[in-house]
């Protein structure tokens, strides 16, 4: 009996970059259908260069056999590669659409195929071209502490040796080897020159079936999120991941499911025999990639934000050492010549004078009080929270842990009954939120003698902070009675706070 030909047995290889997928395939017409006329130009001269060429091949006039040749063919094949990069730049040169463009590489120039190196970088073009277009979600690469040596507070000490060294092709063999007994994966790793950053795609095939067919073959689920994204900031101890998908669409849970797996197999290709390393939370979560370098980029594990941004971003001219003494000479002088100011309006409002004298003094009143607020709102955020700094976070989101006052005739009774009803909201069903209470919260709300709502409240908006730094400068919120956690300060998006300040799960201010 002869083998069967079409019979495919699992290997343990990774998707090569040369791998090609139909023109058709679903993913393909996704990534390529978002694309501008001229990131899809600039992607073809990509793929075009000399280091590209041997997975990036385009169909040529030579690769036309005589006997199928298709009169009729709309985009007649280019006899070489340097010819076609002619093409190219003289369709960036000129004005068009980008059907044109779009039509030219699918039918034409690539007509037998997009490989996997071409649709990564179609991707990750995509999102460099629209950097608020998925969400993000900051993680911690953390030494797991050794039993055997001393602990030490790597915040503390400034110790250079907590994190591994960053090589490229070891952590990439690392990886693969994690992943390949569970998934048929394609990895694709680059070093992007306008942003400190360097991302990893992963584009995940839930089957170790590296056939033609199984890879070209149209899944018939809903959830098309095979690809995710993470980032390592230059620098920085944070890792960025997000799951890409269609516009709006939103995310299934076979999506989170293989991100998760990624998620965990990338501290285990750091690790080593004698350092384990681990992802930790840091909830911080958002749509901009500008605010994730800002919040958790080179040198902001200390989440100096608000008022403390003049140190991080170096525009406080002198040493950060001399602070205190240069401010509070600057602040008595200030204070001085705001007196000054005052007595000089007084005197003004107290003498008798022609035309207006009370409109005049009240446009000095509201013009000295909003120089005031403006430098509260200033002191309070630094030179953060600015309307299109490109820095801004969408949605932050707090549970209030503070006790409710308590009333005369409150008992007991009622305190249970409230708790009871606490714990019952905590209970709700649908999808867990990080506010949620655990059970040992909720046994100890029941044993204490202070009731505590379970409260909760959300910011949201184009700009959170920069929102409530406008609303200071108006005097709608008190910029000096105002807790720090709303400047921006704790660099969190979702946190429990108690007495002004966060908390961490174990009741300890946040460590960020």
């Amino acid at each position: 009996m002869a083998p069967n030909t079409k019979a495919s047995v699992p290997d343990y290889r990774n998707i090569p970059h040369a791998h090609r997928v139909p023109v058709n395939h679903r993913e393909v017409q996704r990534i390529f259908s978002k694309l501008s006329r001229q990131s899809l130009i600039s992607l073809a001269l990509q793929w075009l260069a000399k280091k590209n060429r041997d997975f990036c091949r385009p169909y040529l006039l030579g690769d036309n056999d005589a006997a199928e040749a298709d009169e009729d063919e709309q985009y007649t094949p280019a006899q070489s590669l340097d010819e076609l990069q002619e093409i190219y730049k003289q369709l960036a040169a000129r004005k068009g659409g980008k059907r044109e463009v779009q039509d030219r590489i699918l039918e034409g120039d690539w007509r037998t195929g997009i490989s996997m190196y071409q649709l990564a970088t179609a991707d990750i073009q995509y999102l460099l071209d629209h950097t608020n277009s998925l969400r993000w979600t900051a993680k911690r690469l953390a030494r797991i502490p050794n039993a055997k040596s001393a602990v030490l507070d790597m915040e503390v000490t400034n110790d250079s040796d907590h994190l591994p060294r960053f090589q490229a092709q070891t952590f990439m063999a690392n990886l693969a080897r994690e992943l390949t007994p569970l998934m048929k994966a394609h990895y694709l790793l680059t070093k992007i020159k306008t942003l400190p950053m360097t991302i990893l795609r992963v584009y995940m095939h839930d089957s170790p079936y590296s056939t033609e067919a199984s890879l070209a073959a149209e899944m018939g689920s809903s959830d098309s999120a095979k690809a995710v994204f993470f980032i390592w900031p230059n620098g920085s101890p944070f890792v960025y991941s997000s799951i890409a998908n269609h516009l709006g669409q939103g995310i299934g849970d076979d999506g989170r499911h293989l991100r998760d797996i990624v998620q965990q197999a990338i501290p285990k290709a750091f690790s080593r025999p004698s350092a384990r390393y681990q992802l930790a939370g840091t909830n911080f979560s958002t749509k901009s990639l500008e605010a994730l370098l800002n919040y958790r980029g080179s040198g902001k594990s200390n989440a100096a934000a608000g008022g403390w941004s003049v140190f991080q971003d170096h525009s406080f001219s002198q040493n950060a050492l001399d602070f205190i003494t240069s401010q509070n000479e600057k602040s008595s002088a200030r204070t001085q010549a705001t007196a000054g100011a005052q007595d000089n309006t007084s005197s003004a409002s107290a003498i008798p004078s022609m035309g207006r004298p009370t409109k005049h003094t009240l446009d000095s009143t509201q013009s000295s009080d909003s120089k005031r607020r403006r430098a509260v709102a200033e002191g309070r955020f630094g030179t953060s929270a600015l309307p299109g700094d490109g820095q801004g976070l969408e949605r932050i989101e707090v549970r209030i842990d503070d006790a409710f006052p308590q009333t005369p005739g409150g008992g007991p009774q009622a305190v249970d009954e409230s708790n009871a009803r606490t714990a019952n909201h905590d209970r709700r069903k649908g999808r867990p939120s990080i506010l949620d209470r655990s059970i040992a919260e909720v046994e100890e709300l029941e044993d204490g003698e202070a009731w505590v709502p379970d409260v909760r409240v959300v910011f949201q908006g184009p700009h959170v902070f920069a929102g409530i730094r406008q609303l200071v400068e108006q005097g709608v919120v008190d910029g000096e009675e105002m807790p720090g956690w709303m400047t921006g300060e704790a660099g969190v998006t979702v946190a429990a706070v108690k007495g002004g300040r966060i908390q961490t799960k174990k009741g300890h201010e946040l460590d960020v």
